[in-house]
C-alpha cells in the first residue's frame, strides 16, 4: 500500500470515489454527490490542482482518500482544513483513514501550517475517535447544520495545533 497525491487527471476517478461515499453512507457526510456533479468536472480538475489530495492505493485500488486544503487570506493561511476523509468500507479498521490522515498532517506541516480543522457529523463517533486518536479536539457542535433524510443533524468542529 502506498500514499499518492492525486493530480487533475484523477477528478473522474475521484468523484466516481466521492459518489461512493455521499451515496453509500450519506449519514456520514454533509455534501451530497449531486452537488457534487453541479460543481462539474474541470472544478474538480481545479481542486486537485490545488489542494493537497491523497488516496491510499494497493493493487491499483484506492482504499482511502482525504484532502487538505488551506484558508485563504493573510490572516487565515495559518490555517488548514482536512475535508473528504473517506475509507472504501473494506478497509475500515485497517488503519487506511489513519494513513491518510498521517500524510495529510505532514503535508500541512510542511506547508507550513499552524492548525488543522475538520467537522464531521456529530453522530459519527468512528470518526471522532481517529480524530481524537490524531490529537483533534471537540470545540464546538452546531445544532441542525445538516438536512438529511432523517431530519437535520448536529455537526461536530475538531481543531489540532501542530
Amino acid at each position: 500500500m502506498e500514499i499518492i497525491r492525486l493530480t487533475p487527471d484523477d477528478a473522474e476517478r475521484f468523484l466516481a470515489m466521492r459518489r461512493l461515499a455521499l451515496d453509500g453512507d450519506a449519514q456520514n457526510f454533509r455534501g451530497a454527490s449531486v452537488d457534487d456533479a453541479a460543481l462539474g468536472l474541470q472544478a474538480w480538475r481545479d481542486r486537485l490542482a490545488r489542494d493537497h489530495v491523497v488516496a491510499l492505493e494497493a493493487d491499483g485500488a484506492w482504499l482511502a482518500v482525504g484532502g487538505l486544503t488551506r484558508f485563504p487570506g493573510v490572516k487565515l493561511d495559518h490555517k488548514g482544513l482536512i475535508w473528504g476523509m473517506y475509507a472504501v468500507p473494506a478497509a475500515r479498521g485497517t488503519g487506511a483513514a489513519a494513513r491518510i490522515l498521517d500524510a495529510l498532517e505532514q503535508a500541512a506541516r510542511a506547508m507550513p501550517l499552524r492548525q488543522l480543522q475538520l467537522t464531521l457529523m456529530a453522530d459519527n463517533l468512528r470518526a471522532r475517535r481517529l480524530y481524537e486518536r490524531h490529537g483533534f479536539e471537540l470545540y464546538a457542535i452546531e445544532p441542525d447544520s445538516v438536512c438529511r433524510e432523517d431530519g437535520y443533524a448536529d455537526e461536530a468542529l475538531m481543531w489540532k495545533r501542530l
